[in-house]
């Protein structure tokens, strides 16, 4: 009996080892296939998976066409054979298809040569209907082995993955619940997985009233639906990489990303904008008053009658004791989070002088995406303002911000370590600045109230009285368009 059970351990042991495990640690650490696009970019890719039907693909296709969104078809070999007109159809619209395997069966409980017969099996069926290669494969239920980049460097494919799934394939999940599971996690450079086949018979029905809903609004945020996340990510795994000219930077960079992508993750920090990752908290710096505002045409907005001097007198002068607050401790606000990205392109322009005129072009753009997102995304239009702790404060009340030095708690002084340690890390003579202790290694507090914001950076036409929220539009879906 003692045989036996160590031979049935050793067998769990490496399936183990040739699945849950081995997809574990590439899951972990994105080292296998594409999870995610360039986060600098406004756009997202909507894939997806089970198809092609017969009943709902054709009503999927008519709908991207209407909202000139181009996505990825990730086609089951068999039923791509049963219906070559509806491949074609796909094609025919300008979207990209990839392999689905050819019976959908789970990775795990096959063997290296199982799956690898599966996948060239699928490539052949929907090469012969398009005639063109299938270049991305996306495993079923995303399973991954052990084997899995073996056969995908022997069959020229690469793996895509996604950076969240609306859980559409099930009756239960209504159109609305679709919506709001792609709305609240909704960032740049995202791949989103839905279905327009598999699953429940009636669930594509639910998939197509969400986006009928969605895809409207997230235009309105900035956001275009199309494959270059895809296309881009691809490019960026066959292209060598660039490497760090420290060897510290080097060896550090892998786990810094790794941090970061846990702590937006646990923070419900989004990538917003080529500058901007965006996150909601509550303000904790204390109230701050006006005592009077200068108002403008535009309902949404105002103009807030101060100045960043003035700021900092603004709690302890008694007349403003009685004056309205314009913040108070606990509002919701939202924070500005550097895209680190970015700033690895800034310092490699060849002069202070562009740096500068580059980083300024970024910040007003940027600034109208984050009013975009103020305006139209749930996650952040009930915010009261936007603020953010920078060691880049030069000259940023002239952008509209009021500054301010920052109160040392022991939170304000590990995100002022925080911000240093990113400057030494990323900026040229960022160890130079700190060892020498340059005056620009201090952070301060840059704050702008929601009316500010909208007044200068919103570029849009004339705003509605009331903009629908996404529940709204549900309610009241045929005037998705003109709220």
């Amino acid at each position: 009996m003692l045989g036996i059970g160590l031979i049935v351990l050793l067998i769990l042991l490496i399936w183990a080892l040739h699945g849950p495990l081995a997809e574990g640690i590439f899951d972990f650490f994105h080292w296998l296939g594409i999870y995610k696009g360039n986060d600098l970019v406004r756009e997202i890719t909507l894939t997806f998976d089970d198809g092609p039907h017969p009943l709902y693909t054709p009503q999927l296709l008519d709908l991207l066409e209407q909202h000139n969104v181009k996505a990825i078809f990730f086609l089951v070999g068999e039923r791509a054979k049963r219906y070559p007109e509806l491949v074609r159809a796909i094609h025919a619209r300008g979207h990209m298809i990839g392999s689905h395997t050819y019976h959908h069966r789970n990775a795990w409980f096959m063997t290296p040569r199982q799956l690898e017969r599966e996948l060239i099996q699928t490539k052949l069926v929907i090469e012969s209907i398009i005639e063109e290669p299938v270049r991305f494969y996306r495993p079923p239920w995303g399973r991954l082995t052990i084997a899995t980049p073996l056969i995908m460097r022997r069959i020229g494919q690469v793996p895509v993955l996604w950076t969240f799934a609306a859980r559409d394939w099930r009756r239960d999940v209504s159109a609305q619940e679709i919506a709001h599971a792609i709305a609240s996690k909704l960032q740049n450079g995202a791949i989103v997985l839905l279905h327009d086949s598999g699953g429940d018979v009636v669930a594509p029905l639910h998939t197509l009233a969400a986006l009928t809903v969605l895809l409207p609004r997230i235009s309105q945020i900035g956001i275009t639906c199309n494959t270059n996340p895809v296309r881009q990510a691809a490019r960026r795994l066959s292209e060598p990489q660039t490497p760090f000219p420290r060897r510290l930077q080097r060896l550090i960079h892998p786990l810094w990303m790794l941090w970061e992508r846990l702590f937006d993750t646990l923070y419900a920090v989004y990538p917003m904008s080529r500058l901007f990752r965006l996150s909601v908290v509550p303000w904790r710096f204390g109230r701050r008053s006006i005592q009077f505002a200068t108002h403008i045409e535009n309902t949404q907005t105002y103009i807030a009658a101060t100045s960043a001097q003035q700021v900092k007198h603004m709690n302890s002068s008694p007349e403003t004791e009685n004056a309205t607050p314009l913040l108070c401790d606990g509002d919701l606000m939202v924070e500005l989070h550097l895209q680190n990205g970015f700033l690895q392109q800034l310092v490699k322009m060849p002069s202070p002088e562009k740096m500068a005129i580059r980083a300024l072009k970024e910040l007003r753009d940027s600034m109208h995406d984050v009013a975009l997102a103020l305006i139209y995304d749930d996650r952040f239009r009930h915010a009261k303002g936007v603020f953010g702790m920078t060691l880049m404060h030069r000259g940023a009340e002239k952008l509209g911000f009021h500054v301010e030095e920052i109160e040392p708690t022991v939170t304000n002084r590990w995100v002022s370590m925080l911000l240093i340690w990113i400057m030494v890390f990323y900026h040229p003579e960022g160890r130079k600045r700190l060892y020498q202790g340059h005056g620009d290694m201090h952070p301060k507090l840059l704050w702008m109230t929601r009316e500010e914001l909208l007044s200068r950076y919103y570029l849009g036409p004339p705003l509605p009285d009331h903009v629908s929220s996404l529940e709204e539009l549900f309610i009241d879906p045929f005037t998705s368009h003109v709220k």
